[in-house]
């Protein structure tokens, strides 16, 4: 799901969702700066959990860098919590 916010006709915030059945994803969540904190970011990542709920998803997993403590803030007041796991990737590109 790829979900907008427009303010007239700009652009002022976006997130991605997906469920594959078993949880759903929350990626990619933005608000232009001088937008946030006017709910806007709330707003998208309420309709998606609406969205998410919907299809049949229990359980929403996201992922924030552990420096971004102000999208970490962001999401723990709207309930998200750290949960014990380990987060790996792998690049394909050569890199890191």
């Amino acid at each position: 799901m790829f979900l907008l916010a427009l303010q007239d006709e700009t652009l002022v915030g976006t997130i991605v969702a997906g469920y594959d059945g078993h949880r759903g994803w929350l990626y990619s969540a933005a608000v232009l700066a001088d937008h946030r904190g006017r709910g806007i970011g709330t707003a998208l990542v309420k309709e998606a959990e609406s969205r998410l709920r919907a299809l049949g998803c229990v359980k929403i997993n996201l992922q924030v860098r552990r420096l971004n403590s102000g999208a970490a803030a962001f999401y723990e007041k709207l309930g998200y919590r750290p949960e014990d796991r380990i987060s790996m990737g792998k690049r394909l590109d050569g890199h890191g």
